[in-house]
């Protein structure tokens, strides 16, 4: 229950993209997401996968079947309950996952929390219509977020996903951290991508206490 969990919360943070009247957001904000959009184009890389239970090495090619494809471990060696969160993985995989994508142009609520010459953080709430996940948009008012956005050819070099306070999602499991980082890197594109995420969550599930961490890096973009 508790890898279900953590993988329900990572997905509806990752897949952020809140709505709200775009007259808001900063200039810089819609010019990165302009420029992203126009730059997206499919890419090659190696994905890591380190968590407390399993280590995974994947290659992802835009033009395979399956796309994603598990280098270390063996399939072979995995049990049923990992072979089924692989699959599950490659399945909701659609390639990079560009930081100032299509969705950050529809954030809600945004504001200025500091800036300096070179960067502005800003905050944002996501909502129900910006998660994709069925399950998990009841869960969008229960998020904040945060942004660093790069003020030389605007970008998004960091985003932050979290829970203010505790909250259950369900019966029986309390969630009381959650925290998904993501930092972003340049492609070849010359836009950034997520190329690291870190996802924590601690709560307890059915009397049972759980605490999990995980990081996730994309390596290695190529563009085909």
């Amino acid at each position: 229950m508790h890898r279900t969990l953590a993988a329900l919360a990572a997905l509806a943070a990752l897949a952020a993209s809140a709505t709200a009247q775009t007259a808001v957001l900063p200039a810089a904000l819609l010019q990165a997401v302009s420029a992203t959009e126009a730059a997206k184009r499919p890419f090659a890389f190696d994905l890591d996968l380190v968590t407390s239970e399993q280590e995974w090495r994947a290659r992802f090619e835009p033009n395979a079947n399956p796309r994603l494809r598990l280098v270390a471990p063996t399939r072979e060696s995995l049990d049923n309950d990992q072979r089924r969160a692989f699959d599950r993985m490659a399945e909701q995989m659609e390639g990079l996952s560009w930081c100032a994508g299509e969705g950050m142009g529809r954030v809600a609520n945004i504001r200025l929390i500091r800036e300096d010459e070179s960067s502005a953080t800003y905050s944002f709430q996501p909502t129900r219509e910006s998660i994709r996940g069925g399950q998990a948009r009841q869960f969008a008012d229960r998020m904040r977020g945060e942004f660093t956005l790069t003020k030389n050819d605007p970008d998004i070099a960091r985003l932050r996903l979290y829970i203010p306070s505790a909250f259950s999602p369900m019966p029986l499991v309390n969630v009381q951290h959650f925290n998904l980082t993501i930092n972003c890197a340049q492609a070849p594109n010359g836009r950034h991508y997520a190329a690291e995420t870190t996802t924590e969550i601690r709560g307890s599930a059915f009397g049972q206490a759980f605490d999990e961490r995980s990081v996730q890096r994309a390596r290695n973009p190529t563009a085909l």
